[in-house]
């Protein structure tokens, strides 16, 4: 997340304005691990810092939610927990 904010060239309030967020310091808390980054806000957050969700929801879900992550892949796609372990 903190990658993505800073390449998107906006600061944290103009990030946290576009993903909704009524206060800019809740990115703070999500780049410091102080808070976790809202599972419904993944795609509002990639969009506003002008990333590929996919490789947003990914990064977030294994920093921030890595056995709800593990047990989708499971479910889902065995072969892309493969891959999300190599990374």
């Amino acid at each position: 997340m903190t990658t993505a904010i800073e390449k998107s060239g906006l600061t944290q309030r103009e990030i946290a304005q576009r993903a909704g967020f009524p206060k800019p310091n809740v990115l703070s808390m999500m780049k410091t691990g102080e808070t976790k980054v809202p599972i419904e806000r993944i795609p509002a957050l990639a969009e506003a810092c002008d990333a590929d969700p996919i490789d947003f929801a990914r990064i977030a879900m294994r920093e921030y939610h890595l056995e709800v992550w593990g047990t989708l892949n499971l479910v889902f796609d065995p072969k892309l927990t493969n891959a999300v372990l190599l990374l």
